[in-house]
């Protein structure tokens, strides 16, 4: 497939359009994340011997009503966790999508025999920079798990960053302790900085 030469200004008005575009869709399915919206999450399938009268010959006899109703608390408690977990998973995944968007687009520019060479050198500067914010995620990510957080998702620019806790609620001093590692790991301010919990 052929690529279609824009110009140098319809190249880089191509780039900010998709990477305005890229941006928006990553923060819809963050805002998903955070705050759902009704009935946006499917039903997972029934748990297995949870229906009455299913006892089949041979088996052993069904459990007390408290025995059913503990065993009920542990499935909604394991569904509860795995949906927890999920929003930090998909969060990545849909981070990484993004990046990897990104970084196409980028390549076919400097890729491009007809860019500019002015038009390839922000190109390859945009995918450093990228490569480098891949990199300061991941060690944010793994210094606030190390920091007794059972999880969190950074997602790092230019000039600010966006980290997200799995806790119910952060103290002004786990807000701090947290901040602080972004601080190191990035180099920005403070005022630069959101740290969000997210249960």
């Amino acid at each position: 497939m052929k690529t279609i030469f824009l110009g140098k200004n319809g190249i880089w008005i191509a780039v900010l359009f998709t990477g305005i575009v890229l941006v928006v869709a990553g923060l819809y399915q963050l805002a998903l994340g955070l705050y759902g919206l009704p009935g946006s999450r499917e039903a997972g399938p029934p748990t297995v011997g949870t229906q009455a009268g299913t006892t089949e010959p041979g088996t052993p006899p069904a459990k007390s009503p408290a025995g059913q109703a503990k065993n009920g608390e542990r499935s909604e408690e394991r569904k509860d966790l795995k949906a927890k977990h999920e929003f930090f998973v998909e969060y990545r995944l849909e981070r990484d999508r993004t990046r990897s968007q990104q970084i196409d687009l980028l390549r076919e520019i400097v890729n491009n025999q007809n860019s500019s060479e002015e038009s390839r050198k922000e190109a390859n500067r945009r995918l450093l920079a990228i490569s480098q914010a891949i990199d300061t995620e991941m060690k944010i990510e793994n210094l606030i798990r190390a920091e007794n957080f059972k999880d969190a998702v950074a997602f790092v620019q230019e000039k600010s960053a966006t980290i997200i806790v799995q806790t119910p609620a952060l103290t002004p001093m786990d807000k701090n302790k947290l901040t602080d590692i972004a601080v190191r790991v990035t180099g920005l301010t403070p005022e630069n900085i959101v740290v969000i919990p997210k249960v």
